[in-house]
């Protein structure tokens, strides 16, 4: 494509004339991945400053460099623009490039602070069962169709983006399910995405140390509903405090589902297994009857969200409750691992707050169910160089919901472990129903040893994640592996 096509299909208010011609490439906002005819995007981003590599750039072959300060000619040899929002540009541009979103590869996003992997996840199977061609691009995985990528962000950058949708459209793909995340949000790696459906999950505390309060956190997550067409669909949590005022000014149909409130499609007559889950919906006068492979009593939450966006695309509600029986849980979401002594370890990713408590409650409910005397020992810690504000609440959480906890490290990244585990002690107030063990492979040893038949062993924080970060070194750390290593040690 050339640059000056690429520019006027972008909106940049630029001369033209004054700029070569040249043809464009590709587009990148780092110089390591420039090759001969990019641009060159020099961004300030949160812990370095892009134009410190400009000269990099050029000398890797950029034919444009795109800044938001005003950059000499005498210091670089080819041709400068300069930009008031330079996230937003690349957002266009890069989509310009790559990416037509003309319309046949419909977009679904889905926010909140949990449940998004699991109802992206849960989405895309509906719509694969019914014959859809269907992408995904979220915490685990980017799938492409056939092609599988490893996930660095929960939602990638802008480029990354466009380029991905990009190829999924070549392919001829019906649907890309995405995770969006807020600071996604903020920082515009969606900006001028059209939005098919977009899904809100929850709003708890997360992320505070980027958005400062939750005021900020819950703007940026209605972005994604503020910029709905009206021919746009708009799926929320009722039961939420957020769930209505998310989709406040919102153009597009809406469908809310619940458990507690009244709602489009509201869960009733719940039953929690370590099995499964066995619950009725209401909708349009009629009762449905799920059966579903996963457990937790948020999962149902996740699958009426799921279940909500399949019946939009005129997916027929029988068909959804006889598929939901043969999906299988989400890597790192609540998986089960029965121990030869009849206890069961579940691993499960909540690393927030109110993931953790959602997590411990239905461990809770289920060991009830179970009527064996059950006891819920969860072992958890809290990821370093993220929000403080989480970890003295996850202490308060995991100390009065369990009947014993294990507080350890978890991604302890550039912190001192136990400069965390002493602030996740602070939310604990005179209880003796738990032990610090820094060493995370050692705490859980330590808790399958103590487990009993009739016991969940809950181990939150990781989940899919196979590495653990210290000092800026991830070295590979499984929770699944360890308990696999130590189980047969238990009978």
């Amino acid at each position: 494509m050339k640059l000056s096509e690429l520019l006027k299909r972008s909106s940049v208010e630029t001369d033209y004339g004054n700029l070569k011609d040249a043809d464009v490439t590709g587009i990148s906002y780092d110089s390591r991945k420039i090759r001969p005819g990019n641009i060159f995007f020099a961004i300030k981003g949160l812990k370095d400053e892009g134009s410190k590599y400009i000269n990099d750039a050029v000398k890797n072959g950029a034919t444009l460099i795109i800044s938001e300060e005003e950059v000499k000619n005498d210091d670089v040899s080819v041709d400068t623009i300069k930009t008031k929002n330079i996230r937003k540009l690349m957002a266009v541009m890069s989509r310009e490039f790559y990416f037509s979103n003309a319309g046949r590869l419909k977009l679904i996003g889905i926010t909140g602070t949990n449940g998004k992997t699991t109802t992206a996840y849960l989405i895309k199977y509906f719509l694969e069962e019914a014959g859809y061609k269907t992408g995904l691009i979220g915490t685990i995985d980017y799938l492409l169709g056939g092609k599988k990528m490893n996930s660095t962000l929960t939602t990638p950058d802008s480029v990354e983006m466009n380029e991905m949708l990009g190829e999924m459209e070549k392919n001829k793909t019906d649907f890309c399910v995405m995770e969006v995340s807020s600071i996604a949000l903020v920082m515009d790696r969606v900006y001028g995405l059209n939005y098919d459906t977009a899904v809100f999950t929850n709003l708890t505390s997360e992320h505070l140390d980027f958005h400062k309060t939750m005021e900020n956190y819950f703007e940026s997550k209605k972005i994604l509903f503020d910029n709905l067409s009206e021919n746009s669909f708009a799926v929320s949590n009722k039961d939420d405090i957020y769930g209505e005022r998310i989709l406040d000014n919102c153009k597009a149909v809406k469908m809310y589902y619940s458990v507690k409130n009244k709602s489009d499609i509201k869960a009733f007559n719940e039953k929690l297994s370590l099995g499964g889950l066995d619950f009725e919906a209401g909708y349009r006068n009629n009762n449905y009857r799920f059966i579903s492979n996963l457990s937790g009593r948020f999962n149902i939450y996740n699958i009426l969200a799921s279940v909500s966006v399949a019946l939009n695309y005129n997916i027929d509600i029988s068909f959804l409750q006889n598929s939901l029986r043969k999906f299988i849980e989400v890597r790192g979401r609540f998986n089960r691992l029965h121990l030869p002594n009849g206890a069961v370890a579940v691993i499960d990713y909540s690393h927030t707050s109110d993931s953790l408590k959602n997590a411990i409650e239905s461990a809770r409910e289920i060991v009830n169910s179970e009527n064996r005397n059950g006891r819920v020992i969860t072992i958890f810690g809290c990821g370093g160089n993220k929000d403080k504000t989480k970890r003295p609440v996850m202490g308060s959480y995991a100390i009065q919901l369990s009947d014993f906890a294990i507080i350890t490290s978890d991604n302890p990244r550039f912190e001192d472990p136990m400069e965390i585990i002493d602030e996740i002690l602070k939310g604990v107030r005179q209880k003796d129903n738990y032990e610090v063990i820094e060493n995370r492979e050692d705490a859980i040893k330590r808790g399958i040893e103590l487990s009993e038949e009739g016991d969940i062993l809950l181990i939150c924080g990781k989940g899919h994640e196979t590495y653990q970060e210290i000092m800026g070194v991830r070295k590979h750390f499984d929770d699944r592996e360890i308990v696999e290593k130590y189980s047969a040690t238990v009978k």
